[in-house]
């Protein structure tokens, strides 16, 4: 192994991986780093080498995931690798029709228990969902170059490299779709616009505590 690679194995489980930084939120797996994912990594901008995220970006919704997957790139060097397997929404669609519908629901959306032992909450469950197409479009907003595209399964493995760092402030620029509830408000938000909504909603509701 070459002592001088920085990898990352994000969101690792107890799939614990040599050479490797094994980082969760999760004590239980006993990670090499407990740490929550949707916040900050604790690493300089350009310091990682390689970072593997299996079944992780897809628990981040909507709007979350921008921040998490942006904090993935930033710790990554150019010329880096990004390696990723998410669901293939397309293909579990499918399974609606093998499936009762509350079996469905929670295939695609229900994991509350991890190994049938440790309750995730949060970390748990689904909350969006990709297709060749949408991760392919996702991870170039990042300057993600892909390399592999593919499906396996009922999963999508993706393979990148990162082209050029990306500072924050050009993240808040990029248009969001967001489908009008009935007909009312814009088709596309600002992700500086998200933020700060975000922002004052956490805002308020921390003063009802």
């Amino acid at each position: 192994m070459n002592q001088s690679l920085l990898k990352l194995n994000l969101g690792c489980g107890t799939n614990k991986l040599d050479g490797w930084v094994n980082i969760d939120a999760v004590k239980d797996c006993n990670p090499d780093l407990v740490h929550d994912i949707s916040q900050p990594l604790p690493y300089q901008d350009g310091t990682v080498d390689e970072i593997l995220a299996i079944d992780l970006l897809e628990h981040f919704d909507k709007y979350m995931r921008y921040g998490v997957f942006y904090e993935w790139v930033r710790v990554l060097k150019v010329g880096g690798k990004i390696h990723l397997q998410v669901p293939n929404f397309p293909k579990i669609v499918w399974r609606y029709f093998k499936l009762d519908f509350e079996s469905f629901l929670d295939f695609v959306f229900g994991e509350p228990l991890w190994n049938g032992e440790v309750y995730l909450g949060a970390f748990g469950s689904h909350k969006w969902g990709y297709s060749k197409k949408s991760l392919h479009n996702f991870a170039k907003l990042f300057r993600i170059k892909p390399l592999v595209l593919e499906t396996k399964g009922l999963n999508i493995d993706f393979i990148g490299e990162k082209e050029s760092h990306l500072g924050a402030e050009a993240l808040d620029e990029i248009k969001i779709f967001s489908f009008p509830n009935v007909g009312i408000g814009k088709s596309y938000a600002s992700l500086k616009t998200v933020k700060d909504r975000i922002k004052t909603f956490q805002q308020r509701e921390s003063h009802k505590i």
